[in-house]
């Protein structure tokens, strides 16, 4: 009965197609503007994910603010030096044992400069020092169209296309890295051993170059670090203090001792040093390396990433390891929280916009139903009671506000797909990096939607509360002499 007269009153009334049609329009706006930055974002953030970031990172814990890149805080005018990821080995084997991870692999940044080994067409980078196979297995987006990865302990760097046209060199090529600690320069070379592409080129990637991380640990004055069972001594060794060997005078142990008029000091590179270790133990320690900045870490399809990470921190806090995780776009640093920035900014333009859109709608519902003072009042006058006026005046409210949801969302998803069906390809730098894609796709997702709908039953119940309260103060007989 109350549903039957209140479709029957919306119906009759001229100024319920105005209505409807404004509250479409609104939501069709809110719809559209909603997709297009919803998609942006999932668009930069799947590039991202797929280029270097990893669904999230682990670093240490440190007060300053820090990416992949290094320290990203103003200029303090001291070079910040990167704490290591502390016990890294526990922390890999405890994360890759979760079903959740599909891989993990560690990385060493630093910035240099990288230059032809003739020191001509010199650039600015960022190296990063990670196991070339295991880092590309991570990075789906990285497609190799010249060469192959370096191998596990080997030299080598990987240059994407960009790069390696702007320091004119190929596979094979020698390319060498400078590294400045106040008067000092720190020198490294490698060969080129692959040219590769991004699926979506952003003009940041221009400034990576994958680089092996014995290269980046020795450029870097970094001391490597094995694990405590990457060499296995020999029981003669252990058993040299034994009871066994029967010393009679400590000093027989230098018996066979010389003196020397000098001393000679040879400091061994760090590939000597790994070149020194016996054979059977060399793999060993290349591959029980400990020494990370970082640790990158990659999800399975259809994971939920803000609940990994936060059962990821649980169990640092239970073991109190002194490290952290970071999303995407922190590890991306100030490249990803700068476009984050200007679509908040474009979207805070389009919520004012439509708030004031939403104003007039709302102030339309309140026109509404105060314009019907004198009907309301004659109800009264032949025994309808206060609920029955209000919940009438609000299922009409609802049905206008409903019906221009629906309407809208509609009319939104026919635009999304217009947009899409024209396939607008874009050439301006920035706005690549914006929508993190070279052409604009759209889709309207079920949480827009939700939200939507959330909206326009906020829309009808604050259009109905305020001008009903009024309406229902005023006596039967004011309202039918017409009083508002």
């Amino acid at each position: 009965m109350l549903l039957k007269l209140a479709l029957k009153s919306v119906v009759s009334r001229r100024s319920s197609v105005v209505i409807i049609l404004f509250i479409t329009f609104a939501v069709t706006l809110f719809c559209v503007a909603n997709a297009v930055f919803d998609s942006t974002e999932q668009g930069v953030q799947t590039n991202y994910v797929a280029s270097f970031t990893g669904d999230f990172i682990v670093r240490p814990k440190s007060k300053i603010q820090q990416s992949l890149f290094g320290d990203e805080t103003p200029v303090t005018g001291e070079l910040t030096v990167l704490e290591t990821v502390v016990p890294y080995e526990k922390i890999t084997q405890s994360l890759e044992s979760m079903p959740e991870i599909y891989g993990t692999t560690g990385q060493i940044s630093g910035a240099a400069m990288v230059e032809r080994s003739d020191g001509a067409n010199r650039s600015a980078a960022y190296v990063f020092g990670v196991e070339g196979e295991n880092y590309l297995s991570l990075m789906k987006s990285i497609h190799i169209i010249n060469g192959k990865p370096y191998e596990h302990g080997e030299r080598g760097a990987m240059l994407c296309s960009q790069i390696a046209k702007k320091l004119g060199v190929d596979v094979g090529s020698t390319i060498q890295f400078i590294v400045a600690d106040g008067p000092n320069y720190s020198i490294r070379a490698a060969k080129v051993t692959a040219v590769f592409e991004y699926e979506i080129y952003n003009e940041i990637f221009s400034r990576f170059v994958i680089v092996d991380p014995i290269t980046v640990r020795s450029l870097l004055g970094i001391a490597e670090v094995y694990s405590s069972d990457s060499y296995d001594l020999s029981d003669e060794a252990t058993n040299m203090f034994s009871e066994n060997n029967d010393f009679s005078d400590f000093d027989d142990l230098f018996a066979d001792a010389s003196d020397f008029d000098g001393a000679l000091f040879t400091e061994e590179t760090e590939e000597e040093q790994i070149q020194n270790i016996p054979t059977e133990n060399k793999e060993s320690a290349l591959s029980e390396s400990t020494t990370w900045n970082y640790l990158i870490v990659r999800l399975k399809e259809g994971q939920n990433t803000k609940k990994v990470m936060k059962k990821v921190s649980r169990l640092f806090r239970k073991n109190g390891w002194p490290v952290q995780v970071a999303d995407w776009r922190h590890a991306a640093g100030s490249t990803a929280l700068y476009l984050f920035w200007m679509r908040k900014i474009f979207n805070i333009g389009i919520v004012i916009v439509l708030a004031a859109g939403f104003i007039i709608v709302n102030n339309s519902l309140v026109i509404n139903i105060l314009d019907r003072t004198r009907e309301i009042g004659t109800l009264r006058a032949i025994g309808a009671k206060k609920r029955f006026i209000s919940m009438q005046c609000m299922i009409e409210n609802l049905i206008l506000t409903l019906t221009s949801g629906v309407l809208g969302v509609l009319a939104g998803m026919l635009c999304t797909h217009f947009i899409n069906k024209a396939h607008i390809v874009l050439h301006n730098t920035f706005l690549v990096q914006l929508f993190g894609s070279d052409a604009i796709s759209v889709h309207v997702n079920s949480g827009n939607v939700l939200k939507l709908f959330i909206l326009v039953i906020s829309l009808a119940l604050l259009g109905w509360i305020y001008p009903v309260i009024n309406a229902l103060k005023v006596s039967p007989v004011d309202a039918i002499q017409g009083a508002k």
